[in-house]
C-alpha cells in the first residue's frame, strides 16, 4: 500500500534511513528527525506485514522563481530497503507522488540525487550546477573574522544580508527568513558546524562563511559582498552537476516564464505541443501566451496540421502582440533544461536550427539558479 505518514509515524521510517544513509551520523539523524522533517510530508509504500520498504521525503521550502514565490517541495530521503529493491516499489512511489504534485498544481520539485541515472527516467533534469568557492587572500587580509550564531538576535538581518546576496545575482532560490535561519543553525550544530561574518572597518557584513563536518570538516556555504573576494576551489572541488528538478504542473510553471527585453513586440501568442510521457496532463498542444509579467498556457483541442493551415487564428489580447503558427515541439526535459537557463534551446535540438522557432528567442529563461541546501 502505498500512503502518506501521520506525523506521529515518522519516526517508523528511520530504520530505513539509517539502512540507506549510514554515512549520517546520529547526531544529525536526530536532528533530522526531531525538527527538520516535522514539516514535511513522506510517502511510503508497505509491504503485506505493514514493514515500510520504500519511502520518499517531501521537505518545503518557499523558493523564488522570477517574480513568483512558490512553496516547493524539495525531494529527500528517497530509498528502498535492500531486501525489497529491483521490484517497481521506488517508481510506484515518485510516480504517486508526480501524479499528486500534479494535482496540487504544484509547478516543479527538486532534488539532489545520489545517482542521476535512478531519476532520468521520471524526467527530472539538471538545473544547477554547484560551484566551489574559497575566500582570497585579499579579503582575508582587509576583512576581520567573527563566529555568529544564526538563531539569536542577529538571525534576521543575516536572512536579509543571504535574500539581497542572492537576489542580485540568481532568480530561482529558496527564500531565507526567521524559521530557515534558525533550522540552518540546528543542521549545523548537529555536525558541529561553525559559522562566521567577515567584517569590515566599518563593521559592515562582508562575507558569510560556514564549515561543517564531524568526521571530514568541510565548507558548508560561502557568500560574499564582492565576487572579487572569491576564488575558485577548483583543484579540491570542482564544480559539480548538484539539484536536479522536474515540472509537475507546466502551466503552473510557465506563469513564472516572461518575454525578453529585447522582443520588439509588448506580447506574444504562439504554439507549444508537449510531450509527458508520466504526466498526462502536461501533454498536448498549448497556446501560450507571454508578455513582460509572465506567461499562460490554454490547451487547444487542435491538431498540429490544423494550426499550420491556420485554423486556431484568433484575435490576440493586445494591439501589436506576436502571433505565430510555428509550434514549438518539445519534451517536458528539454523545457526544464531550457527555461531554468541551463541549457541553449538550440543544444536540446540537437543543433538542428530550423525544428526551432523564430520566437523562441524571445523567451527570456530563468536568469541563474542557486539552490545549495541539504535536506
Amino acid at each position: 500500500m502505498i500512503r502518506y505518514l501521520e506525523k506521529s509515524e515518522f519516526g517508523a521510517c528511520r530504520p530505513l534511513w539509517q539502512e540507506a544513509f549510514p554515512e549520517d551520523s546520529r547526531e544529525f539523524a536526530d536532528y533530522y528527525f526531531d525538527k527538520k522533517l516535522c514539516q514535511s510530508a513522506v510517502l511510503v509504500k508497505e509491504d503485506d506485514t505493514g514493514r515500510i520498504v520504500t519511502m520518499a521525503h517531501m521537505n518545503p521550502y518557499r523558493v523564488n522563481v522570477g517574480k513568483k514565490m512558490w512553496k516547493l517541495d524539495y525531494i529527500v530521503g528517497v530509498a528502498t530497503a535492500a531486501d525489497s529493491r529491483h521490484r517497481g516499489h521506488m517508481r510506484d512511489v515518485l510516480m504517486r507522488m508526480l501524479g499528486d504534485m500534479h494535482q496540487d498544481r504544484k509547478p516543479f520539485c527538486y532534488l539532489m540525487p545520489a545517482s542521476p541515472d535512478i531519476y532520468r527516467p521520471f524526467g527530472f533534469r539538471y538545473i544547477f550546477d554547484q560551484p566551489r568557492y574559497r575566500l582570497g587572500p585579499e579579503a582575508k587580509e582587509r576583512l576581520r573574522r567573527r563566529e555568529l550564531r544564526l538563531d539569536g538576535n542577529l538571525c534576521s538581518p543575516l536572512a536579509g544580508w543571504i535574500n539581497h546576496w542572492l537576489s542580485s545575482r540568481f532568480q530561482v532560490y529558496a527564500l531565507r527568513d526567521r524559521d530557515y535561519m534558525e533550522m540552518l543553525q540546528s543542521e549545523l550544530d548537529s555536525e558541529a558546524g561553525s559559522v562566521y561574518g567577515w567584517y569590515d572597518g566599518t563593521g559592515a557584513l562582508q562575507a558569510f562563511q560556514s564549515f561543517w563536518g564531524r568526521e571530514k570538516r568541510e565548507q558548508r556555504f560561502l557568500y560574499a559582498g564582492r565576487d572579487e573576494w572569491l576564488e575558485p576551489d577548483s583543484g579540491q572541488y570542482p564544480p559539480r552537476p548538484a539539484i536536479m528538478a522536474r515540472i509537475t504542473d507546466v502551466r503552473s510553471f510557465m506563469e513564472a516564464i516572461v518575454l525578453d527585453e529585447g522582443c520588439p513586440c509588448p506580447a506574444m501568442d504562439v504554439m507549444v505541443n508537449i510531450h509527458d510521457t508520466l504526466i498526462p496532463g502536461n501533454s498536448g498542444l498549448w497556446r501560450w501566451k507571454i508578455d513582460g509579467n509572465g506567461s499562460s498556457l490554454t490547451k487547444r483541442g487542435l491538431t498540429l496540421s490544423e494550426v499550420h493551415a491556420g485554423e486556431c487564428a484568433e484575435e490576440p489580447d493586445y494591439p501589436g502582440t506576436l502571433v505565430s503558427t510555428e509550434v514549438l515541439d518539445i519534451t517536458i526535459e528539454q523545457l526544464a533544461s531550457w527555461l531554468f537557463g541551463y541549457s541553449l534551446l538550440e543544444e536540446l535540438a540537437d543543433g538542428q536550427q530550423n525544428v526551432v522557432p523564430f520566437w523562441c528567442a524571445y523567451v527570456q529563461a530563468l536568469d541563474g539558479v542557486y539552490l545549495d541546501e541539504v535536506v
